[in-house]
């Protein structure tokens, strides 16, 4: 070997590792903004609260985020809320699952009533007065929402919205961001 080959293969070597280091960072740059966009544009999607019929919870003009694959992942359960499109005219809609499939509910002297022997606590949702309305069977597949606020009827009490399809549900809402941030179970 000689003197001068040496500093030439160190130099070579330098080369060579700002290239690859040029790559990784380039690389790491494009996997982070893929990942970013699968998560701000498929996995979640924005919503803004258009109304107080969920109040106290979420009041109008609050920002929130809806889980789009959570209803792939999970069951749907009694108190999620979710988000679902208003038949006829496509409006998103956030309300509060109240009963699911298989299920019977009922607005009985201002409780929420499930099969006509559980009454359902929702104390931590505000004060809550349910007017009365006629038992109804939840089919499978499908649940019954209310509004929080339950002078709102933007739910299934309404005729044209009724139990909603498990595969009509856009997502699952659990975060709100503004105007303060809160993760909701």
């Amino acid at each position: 070997m000689s003197g001068e080959s040496l500093p030439l293969r160190r130099e070579n070597c330098r080369k060579l590792h700002r290239q690859h280091t040029v790559w990784r960072w380039t690389f790491s740059t494009v996997l982070a903004a893929l990942f970013m966009i699968f998560v701000c544009f498929v996995w979640f999607s924005w919503a803004r609260i258009g109304n107080d019929s969920m109040a106290p919870t979420l009041k109008k003009g609050d920002l929130v985020l809806v889980d789009r694959i959570y209803k792939y992942c999970y069951e749907i359960e009694r108190t999620d809320m979710v988000a679902y499109r208003r038949p006829g005219t496509g409006e998103l809609l956030i309300k509060r699952v109240v009963a699911t499939g298989g299920e019977t509910v009922s607005g009985q002297n201002g409780s929420l009533w499930i099969d006509e022997k559980y009454r359902l606590n929702e104390d931590e949702y505000g004060p809550v007065n349910t007017a009365d309305f006629d038992a109804v069977t939840v089919p499978k597949g499908y649940v019954f929402v209310l509004s929080d606020d339950r002078q709102y009827l933007e739910d299934s009490r309404e005729e044209d919205i009724g139990c909603v399809a498990l595969d009509d549900i856009v997502g699952v809402m659990h975060v709100r961001i503004s105007p303060s941030f809160q993760i909701y179970q």
